[in-house]
């Protein structure tokens, strides 16, 4: 459940950025009041024991903007690297169709030809689900027709020029649902929960140093905030693989899908 109301918030960028940028503002504006209400009270001691928690909380948060970014960029590159791999795998195992006697050699290249006009469209429409549940189903047509047509080429010439073709194939198939876990594997909820949580301490944290002192800083109550979210809504848009300004990249599928072109 968690997970769900996570990601929806997390899908458009600009509005996570909106949203982000006036919780933050607000944070902010309270901490200020909060600090300015207890001006005339506080001491010397006081405030430097603010100014301790203050450093303590954006270090915490710094820390966990800093995981975050990794964890993400991390699973951005691990999704590009499968593209390339799965465009290679599929290049690899058409070369290999040529070797197939007819008339699985000409039935496998247009299986394959149709195999990767599908998952390019699957990518496109992952976050459509009456969309993309379909095309599931036909990709797993394909690939149960493919390892038919090596089973039985298997059975009519069991060469080693067969059993390359065989590897190539269940590369591909296998490419197909890592690619699949690699674009379900997302920063988990609880971090980013964890980090909307210590991102409000910590512009509060900012605008109650502004208060404790007696005036509003331009930086503690405004540019600290939105650096904040812009930091929070890039880590997002490089978790999502599909939208935003940090897109994943197709291109090696779809250069694969026009050299396959008479």
């Amino acid at each position: 459940m968690i997970e769900k109301i996570v990601s929806n918030v997390l899908m458009n960028p600009w509005m996570l950025l909106s949203c982000v940028s006036l919780i933050m503002l607000l944070f902010a504006e309270a901490g200020y009041r909060f600090g300015a209400a207890k001006h005339r009270n506080e001491s010397d001691s006081g405030d430097k024991q603010s100014g301790a928690i203050q450093g303590a909380v954006l270090g915490l948060l710094g820390l966990l903007l800093g995981f975050s970014f990794a964890m993400a960029v991390g699973r951005h590159d691990a999704r590009r690297s499968l593209v390339t791999e799965e465009a290679n795998s599929i290049g690899t195992t058409w070369l290999r169709a040529d070797f197939l006697p007819e008339p699985h050699r000409h039935e496998v290249k247009g299986l394959l030809e149709t195999y990767t006009r599908l998952r390019i469209e699957g990518f496109r429409n992952a976050d459509n689900p009456e969309a993309f549940i379909p095309l599931l189903k036909e990709v797993a047509e394909i690939h149960n027709k493919l390892w038919s047509h090596a089973i039985a080429v298997a059975a009519e010439q069991p060469t080693p020029i067969t059993a390359s073709f065989v590897t190539t194939l269940n590369e591909t198939i296998d490419l197909h649902a890592m690619r699949m876990a690699a674009g379900r594997n997302r920063v988990p909820a609880a971090v980013w929960l964890l980090l909307f949580v210590v991102a409000g301490c910590g512009a509060c944290s900012s605008g109650f140093q502004s208060g404790a002192f007696g005036r509003r800083s331009f930086f503690n109550q405004l540019v600290f905030p939105g650096l904040i979210a812009i930091v929070i809504t890039l880590i997002s848009d490089i978790d999502n693989p599909r939208k935003g300004l940090v897109g994943m990249n197709q291109q090696p599928m779809e250069e694969l899908l026009e050299s396959m072109q008479p």
